[in-house]
């Protein structure tokens, strides 16, 4: 990623035990105890990503430098944002001041994304520290990202899960391959809690094409997606809670209509 030209200017007694840079995902490497100067757009979007060797904390703040209106987000290595891992406060009322501190889960690869509103490149500003908890820790969930995805099927019996956010289990994802294109609609009930269902185009899990949060027969937990999808195609669902970290057990069903 393009992030222009970039100075550093070190902050006091940076706190940097237990992070070790890994190779650049796609952008420059996060600076911790630092301040760089960097540019962002849809087609060149700032992405920095960093090595966590352990759990901990991690601060992060940007600010525009031509008043553009900006978004930040920490995310694990597949860019799905961490719990409370966006920040679009407009901190002050200044749409292009965030920060905010992020609970690393575990050790890994993970990313600070910088995003703007509107169609023109914004420049700014961003700076982050460290501090290594290992106590922080929570065990990773095996169907936690889209890369740990759990396959889902036509004819399949009905998947009965749950979440847990206390345990580190916020959301659950699946996927599914088209071999053949037709109407596929997903489905969940729940007897109690207030579920979402989310779908994510391959590759691009920041902001979902569909979503669903309809409440159908008047029960938080009863959602449903239909989707058009071509021979070939994969789809990633994402089940969460409205209500971060809240504990719901759930029944999740797929149907098909071919074209």
């Amino acid at each position: 990623m393009n992030h222009g030209s970039h100075s550093v200017e070190w902050l006091a007694a940076p706190l940097i035990i237990g992070l070790a840079f890994a190779a650049p995902l796609s952008g420059q490497q996060l600076e911790i105890g630092g301040v760089v100067s960097g540019s962002t757009s849809d087609m060149n979007v700032a992405d920095f990503p960093f090595r966590a060797s352990s759990a901990g904390v991690l601060t992060v703040a940007v600010r525009s430098t031509d008043e553009t209106d900006l978004i930040l987000l920490v995310t694990d290595a597949d860019g799905q944002p961490l719990p409370e891992g966006r920040s679009d406060q407009d901190m002050g009322g200044d749409t292009g001041a965030e920060q905010f501190a992020v609970t690393i889960p575990r050790a890994g690869e993970y990313r600070v994304r910088v995003e703007r509103y509107g169609d023109n490149t914004a420049t700014f500003r961003l700076g982050a520290s460290w501090v290594a908890f290992p106590d922080l820790e929570v065990p990773p969930d095996p169907d936690g990202s889209p890369s740990s995805a759990s396959p889902i099927r036509i004819g399949q019996a009905v998947i009965r899960e749950s979440l847990n956010g206390k345990m580190g289990d916020y959301w659950d994802w699946y996927v599914y391959s088209a071999n053949q294109s037709g109407t596929l609609t997903v489905a969940t009930r729940a007897e109690e809690g207030d579920l979402v269902i989310e779908a994510f185009e391959e590759g691009d899990y920041g902001e979902p094409m569909e979503r669903s949060d309809q409440d159908l027969q008047e029960k938080g937990g009863n959602e449903a997606l239909t989707l058009i999808v071509s021979r070939g195609q994969r789809v990633y669902f994402k089940v969460s809670a409205f209500d971060e970290g809240a504990e719901i057990a759930y029944r999740l069903q797929v149907g098909f209509m071919p074209e």
